[in-house]
């Protein structure tokens, strides 16, 4: 596919009718004459542009995966290894603005990653170097002892998918939307993850009795 920075407004159009569709309704869903129909072309001209379904699905996802770039005050936090209590935050902070600036984002990964074969290049390119600081930062935050001693991803994973997941999941769960205020909900995202975080104290021992010796 042709990546030009620019292009043209109908290739524009075809591409945001695209996000909208796929994140509704999914790839295989999703039909190229209802992508053609939202942006106000005709099918030849979608297949003019994109040769193939596929080709404008991968184009469609790329638009917002490329606006992900972490601000610099947390790139310069992640590689100085600051304290978890200042660069936690701010992690939170990103996630919660992604998901509240990019509500197709996710679904379009998930549409991804359970219905096109091929995904992972595509994630990798776009989501690897943020993946790599942040799973490296929580990988030195446990080996000197600042978070419990725990596998990084479970940290860095974890902590993207509960915050992206936690809208979906409140609608499947209790028919209702969750209220999205991305500066109220930072707060107790950040306190349940520090929480999480933390290094545990080492179980006292336990005498032959049963009971904790002293």
């Amino acid at each position: 596919m042709n990546k030009a920075a620019e292009r043209s407004v109908t290739e524009v159009r075809i591409i945001e009718a695209a996000v909208q569709l796929f994140s509704r309704q999914g790839y295989k869903g999703t039909s190229t004459r209802e992508i053609a129909h939202l942006a106000r072309v005709n099918e030849a001209t979608l297949f003019r542009c994109f040769a193939r379904k596929a080709d404008l699905f991968w184009v469609a996802a790329e638009s917002r995966l490329s606006r992900l770039k972490l601000g610099r005050e947390l790139q310069q936090g992640l590689a100085g290894d600051l304290d978890p209590e200042i660069v936690v935050p701010m992690l939170v902070e990103f996630v919660v603005n992604v998901v509240a600036q990019y509500p197709e984002l996710m679904r379009l990964v998930y549409v991804a990653g359970f219905e096109l074969p091929g995904a992972e290049r595509m994630f990798r390119e776009h989501l690897g170097s943020i993946f790599d600081a942040v799973n490296g930062y929580f990988r030195r935050c446990a080996d000197r002892g600042s978070i419990c001693n725990l596998e990084p991803t479970f940290a860095t994973l974890g902590l993207a998918a509960a915050v992206s997941a936690h809208r979906n999941f409140h609608r499947l769960v209790t028919g209702r939307d969750s209220p999205w205020d991305a500066q109220a909900l930072t707060p107790g995202y950040t306190q349940f993850w520090l929480n999480a975080l933390r290094q545990q104290p080492a179980p006292a021992p336990v005498g032959t009795s049963g009971q904790a010796s002293d």
